[in-house]
């Protein structure tokens, strides 16, 4: 406990420990919220993780820094409760969130962008890692039949839809690119026209879904929650609108080395490790956790998530 004391006898890493609390970030995006230099910052981090206060993962030529979870430590848990509560009392942390808020956007204006100019090429382009189709065959395993009404989450090119559209009355397809969104009603029309009065084509962002509390019985996000700036927000967002007994599938891909697919399809997560995305879920509300790893397909292995709100 003495070196956590040490740790937190400082205002910079009190502002570092507050800014974690938001998500995870960068020694670059770090460096843009609390505006000063690298090798300053770096020196902060290790004192913070040589303490235990934080933790780091490696994705390709990035490290990315987050809070430490407890995971039961009563005294971790006490010591990050009095390091934000400070944290948060500083005169610079309105300022810092404004900062963070910037860095969430800009993370969002890639993503959206990209899918903006590759728009009907997207599936051909997932094609060249993933058989989408056969992690889809597999999510539609996980689906509840004959149920009021499903939310797609990140519905992209709107292949789910006409299945969904046959086991729900009713369909909400969210995307954040208007370009897919018509790329996603399209195909729909194409493919199943009797039923496009049944679905909802809405623009929107993961984290803060158009969709009102407790109001569909399903949510999918298949391949959507690697491009998302904060996938915790997402699943604590999936919890809120899903009614009591309703069911996530989630499919995404597990974690992987394979740096390159920032560049090319504006990931920003080099994928999950299944224990993550199970910590996630459970401090989400989630359970009835039920997971596999498709392993048809090397080097990119899909991970599938089907999870209860009780």
């Amino acid at each position: 406990m003495l070196q956590i004391f040490k740790a937190l006898a400082d205002e910079t890493r009190l502002r570092l420990l507050a800014i974690l609390a938001q998500g995870d970030f960068n020694v670059n995006e770090l460096i843009e919220i609390l505006r000063m230099g690298q090798s300053r910052i770096s020196r902060h981090l290790k004192i913070l993780a040589d303490s235990g206060l934080v933790s780091s993962r490696r994705e390709g030529n990035w490290t990315f820094y987050s809070l430490t979870q407890p995971n039961g430590n009563l005294d971790l848990s006490e010591a990050i409760h009095l390091a934000l509560k400070g944290g948060r009392k500083l005169n610079s942390y309105a300022m810092d969130l404004q900062q963070i808020e910037s860095i969430v956007q800009h993370r969002r204006a890639v993503s959206r962008k990209y899918f903006d100019r590759v728009g009907p090429e997207w599936e051909r382009l997932q094609h060249e890692v993933l058989d989408s189709a056969n992690y889809r065959e597999q999510v539609l395993h996980y689906l509840p039949e004959r149920r009021q009404a499903a939310a797609d989450l990140g519905a992209g090119a709107g292949l789910l839809l006409p299945a969904l559209a046959r086991r729900f009355t009713n369909v909400i397809a969210i995307d954040s690119s208007r370009t897919m969104l018509k790329v996603a009603a399209d195909y729909m029309n194409k493919e199943m026209p009797e039923a496009l009065n049944r679905c909802d084509f809405r623009l929107g962002e993961l984290e803060h879904l158009p969709i009102p509390d407790a109001s569909v019985d399903a949510a999918v996000a298949c391949m959507v929650l690697h491009h998302i700036s904060q996938p915790q927000a997402a699943l604590l967002e999936v919890f809120r609108i899903l009614k009591r007994g309703g069911v996530l599938v989630l499919a995404d891909l597990l974690q992987h080395d394979i740096a390159e697919m920032r560049e090319k399809y504006a990931d920003l997560w080099l994928g999950f490790k299944r224990a993550d995305l199970n910590k996630w879920l459970q401090a989400a509300g989630f359970t009835a956790l039920k997971s596999e790893i498709l392993t048809k397909h090397e080097p990119m292995k899909v991970l599938i998530f089907q999870a209860t709100k009780p």
